[in-house]
């Protein structure tokens, strides 16, 4: 799904759907790799984190105005940020779980949706306007975005040893 009707209202709305998609696929990979104590405890973390960032979001929406309209040009800005292959293809993400080969390919998919994720809420970031909440979020977005990424920089460094 991507937006169709965008306010500030459904885009949040966007954002808590994004941020459940990923709880739900962090802690089947969590459960995938229950043999593996380093990657079960990652995608614990992030489900964790995901649940937490949708409850911020949940209160977020709540503190919005009734209906903020949109310029034009930041409907389509933000329309364009939630087209991706992660979005699009939520579904998809779900269904491949079973199609994930080991523990790379689940981090670069990690890694993609993180990438992904963080890009929509920086596009929210600049029509919201200031807003704690979105700023924590978007700190940890980027932490994860980071400790995605060194799992898979190690894992190509023992690859190529």
């Amino acid at each position: 799904t991507m937006l169709e009707n965008v306010t500030l209202r459904t885009a949040v709305e966007f954002a808590i759907a994004t941020e459940q998609l990923g709880a739900e696929v962090y802690e089947k990979l969590a459960r995938r790799f229950a043999d593996q104590q380093e990657l079960r405890e990652v995608f614990g973390t992030l489900a964790r984190d995901e649940t937490a960032h949708e409850r911020e979001f949940r209160a977020l929406l709540e503190r919005l105005p009734q209906e903020q309209p949109l310029a034009y040009e930041q409907q389509q800005y933000l329309r364009a940020m939630s087209i991706s292959e992660v979005f699009a293809d939520g579904d998809g993400l779900r269904r491949d779980l079973d199609g994930i080969k080991g523990r790379d390919d689940a981090l670069e998919r990690v890694l993609r949706l993180e990438k992904h994720t963080l890009a929509y809420y920086q596009a929210m970031k600049d029509l919201l306007g200031p807003s704690e909440a979105l700023d924590a979020i978007i700190a940890a977005e980027k932490r994860h975005v980071v400790q995605v990424m060194q799992y898979l920089i190690t894992s190509e460094k023992i690859k190529a040893l």
